[in-house]
């Protein structure tokens, strides 16, 4: 009796000690997938989940999640839910890095939010692709408001412009002939001389790449060539 009893106690010893470090071995692995994600402390990033998009500033990392400041929409808050998911866009030197999560938690009272950190980031560098200065000069509406191209490219653009823009506002760019309207957001914003008037160089990420580009000069074209 005694002997079955210390088997037994002896048995479920070792489905203990297998149940810990198969516990071990996947936490460990769920660990593995979670990334340090490199964005300064108050970069206003874009973020778009069911409900449209919104710009907030990423506050810090914690062990928990990402915290973010309340979501504004059109300068309004506009609450998120627990749950959703959404995908996170953030302007650095070189790139923009991007990724999806989901919202792990909200503050009722100051409005931040936490999103899970995620598996994995996508970073989209902005050097790749070659961009087209044969339109510098041409005018441009930016918002509504006059403003001049520099330069562009199939995902973006960098316009001068003499509003108010700040990076993660979205914009809306009626672009010259053939090209349309794009709709975006600004990466970085610096600001520059214009005359006696001081205005902003806007870099622009578009939501969707332009069609139409090609070989052929863009002045060309702008000039009815």
């Amino acid at each position: 009796m005694v002997l079955q009893l210390l088997q037994m106690v002896g048995f479920l010893s070792v489905v203990f000690a297998v149940s810990m470090a198969v516990s071990y071995a996947i936490t460990a692995r769920n660990r593995k997938k979670l990334v340090l994600v490199p964005i300064p402390e108050n970069t206003r990033v874009r973020m778009v989940g069911p409900g449209g998009a919104y710009r907030c500033y990423f506050i810090r990392q914690t062990k928990h999640g990402l915290v973010f400041s309340a979501p504004l929409q059109r300068d309004h808050y506009v609450p998120v839910r627990v749950g959703e998911m959404v995908m996170v866009q953030a302007p650095l030197a070189d790139c923009i890095v991007t990724f999806r999560s989901s919202i792990l938690s909200r503050n009722g009272e100051t409005h931040e939010f936490t999103v899970a950190l995620p598996e994995r980031l996508r970073h989209v560098d902005r050097r790749v692709e070659k961009r087209d200065s044969s339109l510098n000069g041409a005018i441009v509406r930016v918002n509504g408001e006059a403003g001049r191209l520099v330069d562009l490219s199939a995902s973006g653009a960098k316009l001068i412009v003499p509003g108010d823009v700040r990076p993660g506002d979205t914009v809306t760019v009626d672009l010259p002939m053939e090209f349309g309207t794009a709709y975006g957001w600004a990466l970085e914003t610096l600001p520059t001389a214009c005359g006696r008037t001081i205005h902003r160089e806007v870099r622009v990420k578009f939501e969707e790449p332009l069609s139409g580009l090609s070989s052929r000069s863009r002045r060309e074209l702008y000039l009815g060539r």
